[in-house]
């Protein structure tokens, strides 16, 4: 489970227009301001959050067909690695898009369509963050993941079966177009490196963490 310690309010992202001008890439920021995390630290008492959670970051992007800004937290639910790799690029044929392990999610509900390339097994979905438009400006409204997605169908339901079922098939359709099978995969394995070394990265982080002082 995602944990955040702590909400920070209302927090402007970007400008509309940027967001706009970026058709159909997202914006990376930070779900922990770096100054109210050192004041958190500050305090003796206060536990460390974990190294996962104090890098974890949200995304931003403008969805054309909603004509609004859509925000999700940025970690796969599969092995909880950020799903862009450092280059704010979230998109594969209009999903989202893991590079970690090819997981792809429906943008406009955060759902899974297709799960990890090792075993294609279905993920939870991604965790919605809540936007809003004020002022020409994207504002963050809440560090906690909205309760519902308002589009939706309702969970269990034959709508929500229906949905993903269509969504799918659509994926399906625009991964066939791809002609450049072979340039995927070879990504694919360099990804994987990448993956191998941010795993690392947080080991060292947890031992340092957990490090006697002297």
């Amino acid at each position: 489970m995602f944990v955040r310690a702590f909400s920070t309010g209302r927090r402007v992202l970007c400008s509309l227009q940027k967001l706009k001008n970026l058709q159909g890439k997202g914006i990376k920021f930070p779900l922990q301001p770096i100054e109210e995390f050192n004041r958190y630290c500050a305090n003796a008492n206060a536990k460390p959050r974990r190294p996962l959670d104090r890098l974890a970051t949200g995304f931003v992007f403008y969805h054309e067909t909603m004509q609004q800004p859509r925000a999700f937290v940025n970690r796969c639910p599969h092995a909880l690695l950020e799903l862009d790799f450092d280059d704010s690029d979230f998109f594969c044929e209009g999903f989202i898009h893991c590079k970690a392990h090819a997981a792809f999610f429906d943008p406009d509900t955060g759902i899974c369509l297709q799960g990890p390339v090792s075993t294609r097994k279905e993920l939870r979905g991604l965790e919605e963050l809540e936007v809003e438009v004020d002022e020409e400006n994207v504002v963050l409204l809440s560090e906690r993941r909205k309760a519902k997605v308002s589009t939706m169908p309702t969970s269990n339901s034959q709508q929500l079966e229906d949905y993903k079922r269509m969504r799918k098939q659509d994926l399906s359709e625009a991964l066939a177009k791809r002609s450049d099978t072979l340039e995927l995969i070879e990504l694919q394995h360099r990804l994987h490196e990448k993956t191998m070394a941010r795993l690392k990265q947080y080991e060292r982080m947890e031992q340092a963490m957990h490090k006697p002082k002297k």
